[in-house]
């Protein structure tokens, strides 16, 4: 494990947690966490809780090229890898996961690890399709904070903006797909360019695409994928507007969809668990997008995390123990991060 990107890591957390707590009146906030609405809660759990399952059903898909998964195996690693992600900085369990996966199915740990950067792409571009179709379609301007409403027409156009990009990265996808030696060539010609450590790491992340994509063939297998992975992100939404209905009586569930943009990011930053990252974001999001107050936003942000990532991280850590993995072996694994890819 590198000892650089824990320490970052844990910096980026202690940062961003300084950042989210600045100006907020810990009394005040207490007490705003203490009047949430506990059936609004037990519906979010049930949601934070199910997708973790339905994260490993739609993981399943990936390896259907290859292998008929056992689904508990899947959602096992899935869990363990999150809890990793909570406990570890620099997202030590998107290697675990895999990794483990492979033992346990007798899979090649490339083609395991393959999986992982294909469930990315396909994340990104259903939070952008979510968030497209949110802007373009389904915005509800009575909902939003006065700022908002001002820039609304800026939203749209932003919403078309991201609905082109997505077109433009399933475009590149399908060519890289393709013919991978065709986009390499022209995508080497641009890192003459670049520094050479960060041309080899696009070439890197290259490879791991052509790799990933290459266990795809069937059509209709991706099309499946996609919708699965529309409904992951519904799910994941559905979890946090219960969240936010504990505080917000009044907050719509498509709103959420202007929300899971920036939350995505605040869970993509290299912290244990997204901690500070993750509620920073939420607060800013809520706060600056549907005007909600400091202290109800801060409460939502706090308790969404600690339904979503404490209990499944307590299992986690069970289900380590049950796999006698110790932090040296998990250690190990991260380690050979280089040699797997």
């Amino acid at each position: 494990m590198n000892k650089k990107k824990v320490l970052i890591g844990f910096l980026l957390a202690v940062v961003f947690l300084y950042l989210f707590l600045r100006n907020i009146n810990l009394k005040e906030l207490w007490t705003t966490i203490q009047q949430a609405n506990l059936s609004w809660l037990l519906f979010s759990a049930f949601f934070a809780f199910f997708n973790y399952f339905f994260r490993a059903l739609r993981w399943r898909l990936f390896f259907l090229p290859i292998k008929k998964t056992k689904l508990r195996n899947l959602f096992e690693t899935t869990v363990i890898g999150f809890a990793l992600n909570t406990i570890f900085p620099a997202k030590v369990g998107e290697v675990v996961r895999p990794y483990l996966l492979g033992v346990k199915e007798n899979i090649s740990k490339s083609a395991a690890l393959a999986t992982i950067v294909v469930e990315r792409m396909f994340d990104t571009s259903a939070i952008l399709f979510i968030l497209t179709v949110y802007l373009v379609f389904l915005v509800q301007p009575d909902q939003l904070s006065d700022k908002a409403q001002s820039s609304l027409v800026e939203l749209k156009s932003a919403g078309l903006i991201l609905f082109g990009c997505i077109l433009a990265l399933l475009l590149f996808l399908y060519y890289l797909k393709t013919k991978p030696e065709r986009v390499k060539k022209l995508i080497r010609k641009v890192e003459r360019f670049l520094p050479s450590k960060f041309a080899h790491s696009v070439d890197d992340i290259l490879d791991s695409f052509v790799q990933g994509l290459s266990i795809l063939h069937d059509p209709k297998l991706l099309l499946k994928i996609a919708a699965y992975s529309i409904a992951f992100w519904l799910i994941i939404c559905a979890g946090f507007w219960g969240g936010v209905r504990a505080y917000v009586p009044g907050f719509t569930f498509v709103s959420t969809f202007l929300v899971m943009t920036p939350l995505a990011i605040g869970i993509a930053v290299p912290t244990p668990g997204g901690i500070g990252s993750y509620h920073l974001a939420c607060k800013l999001a809520l706060t600056l997008f549907f005007n909600i107050p400091e202290a109800k936003a801060s409460a939502v942000a706090l308790v969404t995390h600690a339904i979503s990532f404490i209990p499944m991280t307590l299992l986690g850590v069970i289900f380590l123990w049950r796999e006698g993995l110790s932090a040296m072996k998990i250690e190990k694994i991260a380690a050979q991060k280089q040699s797997i890819e």
